[in-house]
């Protein structure tokens, strides 16, 4: 993606990379879209290919942050997923069909790339994209409200950010006040701060409806998780906002009754298990700065 990595990888190390044989694709180059909406379309996808019978997907980028090389908002807690068999040929097929929108070229036909060992597996998972070609209709979104509303005992939600349309906030208010156990785990030290204050103006609204929110303390928790009554999951590149649900090109896995789901439930438990709970009376006694700040923010949250 062009405007992601503008900043961190110039386009000398793009030709270094050509001219030691790797085949480089730049996605929506930013100097063809100046002052057009095209400008916002990012490819934020994250998907890896392995010989056509693994493939993964999730939140992390290719960055030394994300393994905690290097250090960025202190601990960079992030989540992902891997599929090997046929369940990989999904994400390999979209991750193909990219490539040659870009103008990439595959040495053989399409078949080539498909996982040639089929095992066997309890339960199912489905991998699927969105993007703005949907629009106005958002696959992903449609996958979090459905996990969300269909949750009898509990979902618990883990992203990075958090800028909710109307459809969202009443899944998340109504599944509370039902009895089910809503949680939202949150990342305690943000990379982008205009961003994280005016999540900070959802807080009360939700807390008044039985949402737990839960503040990561040791550093950014990036992963784009969901878990719905220990039984149905999703894992991917997804945040819970405006850019991702309607602007980027994005791809993730849903899970339903596979052993994966056991072990998703026991790194939010971890997660839990460092993070600090928001009381609504915390939430109320913010500065006055900040409780201005953030209304201001959200009117342009959309945008974040």
């Amino acid at each position: 993606d062009d405007f992601g990595s503008m900043m961190r990888f110039p386009a000398g190390q793009i030709e270094a990379l050509r001219e030691s044989g790797v085949e480089v694709q730049v996605f929506n180059p930013v100097h063809h879209y100046v002052n057009r909406l095209y400008f916002n379309y990012r490819d934020h996808r994250k998907i890896v290919c392995i010989d056509g019978s693994t493939a993964y997907t999730g939140g992390a980028n290719v960055a030394d942050e994300y393994a905690n090389l290097t250090v960025r908002f202190g601990y960079w807690k992030d989540c992902g997923i891997r599929l090997d068999g046929a369940g990989a040929w999904g994400l390999t097929r979209e991750f193909l069909h990219m490539w040659q929108r870009n103008g990439g070229q595959l040495m053989q036909e399409r078949d080539y790339y498909r996982p040639h060992d089929h095992r066997e597996a309890a339960g199912f998972c489905q991998p699927f994209v969105d993007g703005p070609d949907n629009n106005p209709i958002s696959t992903a979104e449609d996958v979090f409200l459905h996990l969300i509303n269909n949750a009898r005992r509990s979902v618990h939600i883990t992203t990075p950010y958090l800028a909710i349309d109307e459809p969202m906030r009443q899944a998340l208010c109504s599944a509370g006040d039902s009895g089910v156990d809503v949680r939202l785990l949150l990342p305690g030290i943000p990379d982008h701060k205009f961003a994280y204050l005016a999540a900070q103006s959802h807080y009360g609204e939700l807390l008044v409806h039985h949402v737990k929110i839960y503040i990561y303390e040791p550093g950014l928790l990036h992963g784009k998780t969901v878990l719905s009554d220990g039984e149905a999951a999703f894992v991917g590149s997804v945040n819970m906002d405006y850019r991702s649900f309607q602007l980027h090109f994005e791809c993730g896995t849903v899970l339903y009754g596979v052993p994966a789901i056991e072990g998703l439930a026991e790194d939010i438990q971890r997660i839990t298990d460092r993070s600090r709970r928001v009381t609504y009376q915390e939430w109320k006694s913010r500065p006055w700065y900040r409780k201005l700040l953030s209304t201001l923010l959200r009117l342009f949250e959309m945008w974040m």
